[in-house]
């Protein structure tokens, strides 16, 4: 029967927190990935701790709907093992990767399982078992999980220093767009260039640049000075 396991390598007593979060982030991400579908716990085994995952339809045969009903959990519960370990992988080899799967991927449960390895101070083995008992699987070391939650410390603090930064890159952009709305202005009424002509040289200058926001700031400029059709060419470009 298809299955997720998970194996917590604990050579001390796991903090019931961790371990209730994990289980608490599994289940909420497993119904909001499988439109309300239900994850129930089959079994806990002792020495390492082993916790095997099903899907309530597979757990409720012989008694519930039928053989199609557990069929649709079963498959519930792969795609949900499958994302598991994916992006746990890309979160221990690249980190660059596990930004982009955020969106879809269960997100929650794997911050979770990287907590209780921290500190549980173990190893966490996720296993993914099809219904032929082939699996993949995928091992986070407690010292992995350690710099797995400061590489995303690290990632959230820059993110928040570059706020202000891109907010003064815009204060910039609104400048420079006035600036150039002047030098259009100047431009336009030369008895050498037409209006079009004036539009073009400016265009020409920023789309070298690749400045794209500041394309979109002067839009807004020459939209506020009454050059409407020009400000909305400019944000056809």
């Amino acid at each position: 029967m298809a299955s997720i396991v998970i194996v917590i390598e604990n050579r001390q007593p796991v903090p019931a927190l961790a371990l209730s979060e994990l289980l608490a982030a599994l289940a909420r991400d497993y119904r909001k990935q499988n439109r309300a579908r239900t994850l129930v716990v089959e079994r806990v085994e002792e020495g390492s701790i082993w916790i095997t995952l099903l899907d309530m339809a597979q757990a409720a045969l012989p008694y519930a709907k039928g053989a199609a009903e557990a069929a649709k959990g079963s498959k519930a519960i792969i795609d949900f093992g499958k994302s598991l370990i994916e992006l746990l992988k890309a979160k221990k080899d690249h980190p660059a990767s596990a930004e982009q799967l955020r969106s879809k991927a269960p997100e929650r449960s794997i911050e979770k399982l990287v907590k209780l390895a921290v500190d549980a101070n173990c190893n966490v083995r996720l296993r993914q078992v099809e219904a032929d008992g082939s699996c993949l699987e995928v091992e986070v070391t407690r010292s992995e999980a350690v710099a797995i939650q400061e590489s995303e410390h690290y990632a959230k603090e820059a993110k928040k220093l570059s706020h202000p930064i891109i907010a003064h890159e815009r204060d910039l952009d609104a400048k420079r767009a006035a600036e150039i709305a002047d030098e259009f202005e100047r431009l336009q009424i030369s008895e050498e260039s037409t209006v079009n002509d004036a539009l073009q040289i400016i265009l020409g200058v920023i789309k070298r640049s690749g400045d794209v926001e500041l394309l979109r700031s002067l839009a807004v400029e020459l939209e506020r000075r009454g050059y409407k059709e020009l400000a909305a060419k400019i944000s056809e470009n």
